[in-house]
């Protein structure tokens, strides 16, 4: 795709300077022709033999087969488990845990159960796609402990 949009650009380009370049006696000048093989390989003879390319030459080849594709997977799977205690701060709806460094939102039904105040140990997975009107990073919640 890159190369054809190339020579398309370098043949405007030659086309547009032939054009101001081209001599004052037009009729005597044959118009010009544009070869749409890349610079260096040679086109293809009259009689339908196929080109050679030149040793000098890349030659691009295609893989075979269809593409392997793998399953879609939640970001979460890219995150590792993780512990951490702090105390419960409850605002409506919104339960979160509050850390020395973040504020998690707690998400799932280990969490429901939790009072403000309570200080506990939390083990879940960061789920940073989890959309929540609640301020703080999602956490969804494996275990919930007394701390």
């Amino acid at each position: 795709m890159n190369r054809a949009l190339g020579l398309l650009l370098a043949v405007t380009a030659l086309s547009v300077s032939g054009c101001a370049a081209g001599s004052t006696d037009r009729a005597a000048a044959p118009p010009p022709s544009v070869s749409a093989a890349p610079s260096g390989t040679p086109a293809p003879s009259a009689s339908g033999s196929k080109a050679v390319p030149n040793p000098g030459d890349s030659v691009i080849t295609l893989p075979s087969g269809v593409p392997k594709t793998t399953a879609p997977h939640e970001p979460t799977d890219d995150f590792t488990v993780l512990t951490t205690t702090g105390q419960v701060r409850v605002d409506g709806a919104c339960v979160a845990l509050v850390t020395d460094t973040i504020v998690w939102v707690l998400v799932g039904p280990a969490a429901a159960g939790l009072r403000a105040g309570q200080r506990v140990k939390v083990t879940g997975l960061p789920d940073p796609g989890f959309e929540s009107p609640c301020t703080g990073s999602p956490l969804k919640v494996n275990t919930v402990t007394p701390a």
